[in-house]
């Protein structure tokens, strides 16, 4: 079955037009898309519609999607302005249900509970449909990895989660799975979505989901399973196992460091699974404007701290992470426009640190008074895979291919051909630690860092190592609490749902 990713993007329906609203989890979503007879291919299109522009609302805002996570090194925040919520998380401020009512804490909560209540409609609706069996079984699937991923990030950020697997409007009496439970049918979905997608590169349309993005949201599932908090090694084997079949398949390759971050390297053979956004249809993404600073034209959200800067190690890859020299943009008639001096050293600038380049090189100067962009954004690229088979399989046993999978984001970092051995490079063996870091810094601000030192219990030790001379320190240094997120106030006020840490429960 082929769907139009410009028909994804374009569609925006009147329902959809509430979810610009606030929900709690039991809020009747009935109207927002209604499934009574899926008889055609287009039907089936239309309900995925739904789905994937919802995916793309959710990941448009990184710094709101991103506010729980804020406690990981590699950003920090403004310490004025309106980032308040960001800085409850980015110093500790939370970890006995204080503090859920702060605006943006609900922004992943929500869309994902959106996302879930979509995909649940469609695989329902898929049951009593009249399409061919191709278009059922590929339908299907998507929705499924899409209910997978939702559920997978609910769990991680804010605990064990209910299971609601069909449409039927929540009740508000639902009560909390344990996270096994939710483990469990987080790898179900995703088994049927491996079998039934389409594999790498069959389709023509950028920004759909295929089999090679089910099998590395298995092994991020797998990686995630294995340690905090189920601490299930069997895991590691199999995170491991799906980590190289997506190796062997061939399908993927890695950008040279100093293209990656380029809008024509967007939908890249690096890109497992993107979000579309489009400059001709003016679907913005704010991954540039939170991550530039008001003197850049946006709106200093985040940005690293200085520890994890200083910590990076240099060469080419911390060369197109970083802009060391900030941007000084004005405004003219509406118009951004070019300052004199046209940067100023990152000591210099407003907020004193370095500002993210892979999210603001791409920013366009050209629609408003503030920076935006357009490129489509990885939520799971092949170095990513690459780092989960060197670490897995080192938990369990390195092998000459996981220390291969290592050595070739290394040798990418350092600018070389990243499938050539070079001895100046390469490393014969590799701890578990070693390649976590190496990780933070190829991954540096993908919203994966705090999932990475939570799951390996490391959050004490980084915050630790907080550069003191940071304008937002903690309140206190992290414990077990803070590895939770708070459930939103009005979840917890409007359903039966139990506040963390009562309601977390693991087994």
């Amino acid at each position: 079955m082929k769907i139009s990713i410009n028909k994804i993007i374009l569609f925006l329906s009147v329902n959809i037009l509430i979810i610009t609203s606030c929900i709690p989890l039991e809020e009747d979503l009935s109207g927002v898309i209604s499934i009574e007879n899926l008889a055609t291919e287009g039907d089936i299109e239309t309900a995925l519609t739904s789905i994937y522009r919802q995916v793309l609302i959710t990941h448009a805002d990184p710094h709101f999607l991103r506010t729980p996570t804020y406690g990981a090194d590699d950003i920090t925040t403004w310490e004025a302005g309106n980032k308040a919520p960001l800085r409850v998380f980015d110093r500790f401020d939370y970890g006995n249900g204080e503090n859920a009512n702060i605006v943006w804490l609900d922004h992943g909560w929500n869309n994902y509970w959106r996302t879930i209540y979509f995909s649940n409609s469609l695989i329902n609706g898929l049951k009593t449909s009249t399409a061919s069996q191709e278009a059922i079984a590929v339908g299907d699937a998507e929705a499924r990895f899409f209910r997978a991923l939702s559920y997978l990030n609910l769990v991680r950020t804010h605990g064990n989660m209910p299971i609601i697997l069909d449409e039927t409007t929540p009740t508000g009496e639902e009560v909390r799975a344990t996270v096994l439970e939710n483990y469990a049918h987080i790898e179900a979905d995703l088994l049927i979505a491996e079998a039934n997608l389409p594999a790498a590169g069959s389709t023509a349309n950028f920004g759909r989901v295929s089999a090679a993005a089910a099998k590395t949201v298995l092994a991020d599932l797998y990686l995630t399973w294995a340690g905090w908090p189920v601490k299930d090694n069997t895991k590691y084997q199999l995170a491991a196992n799906k980590a190289k079949e997506i190796i062997d398949s061939g399908a993927f390759t890695l950008l040279p460091i100093d293209n990656l971050w380029l809008l024509e390297s967007q939908n890249s053979s690096e890109s497992i699974f993107s979000v579309q956004f489009s400059k001709s249809e003016n679907i913005r993404s704010n991954y540039a404007t939170a991550h530039s600073f008001h003197e850049s034209r946006g709106f200093s959200d985040a940005f690293p701290e200085l520890q994890f800067f200083n910590d990076f190690p240099d060469g080419p890859r911390k060369d197109a992470t970083f802009y060391t020299e900030i941007p000084q943009r004005g405004v003219s008639g509406g118009n951004i426009i070019i300052l004199d001096p046209a940067t100023k050293p990152w000591q210099e600038s407003q907020r004193k640190h370095p500002m993210y380049k892979k999210f603001t090189i791409t920013a366009d100067l050209t629609v408003a008074n503030r920076v935006f962009d357009f490129r489509a954004r990885e939520l799971y690229r092949y170095a990513e895979v690459l780092l989960i088979y060197a670490e897995a399989q080192a938990r369990i046993g390195e092998t000459a291919s996981s220390i291969e999978a290592l050595n070739q984001v290394k040798r990418r970092a350092a600018g070389f051909d990243y499938s050539t051995p070079n001895p100046t490079i390469d490393v014969g063996s590799a701890t578990p630690d070693e390649i976590l870091a190496e990780k933070g810094w190829e991954l540096a601000g993908e919203y994966k860092r705090w999932f990475d030192l939570i799951r390996t219990e490391k959050l004490e030790e980084i915050a630790a190592l907080r550069d003191p001379a940071e304008n937002v320190l903690p309140v206190r240094l992290p414990g077990k609490e803070q590895y939770i997120t708070p459930i939103p106030f009005l979840a917890i006020s409007t359903s039966s749902l139990q506040q963390n840490p009562e309601g977390f429960k693991i087994k």
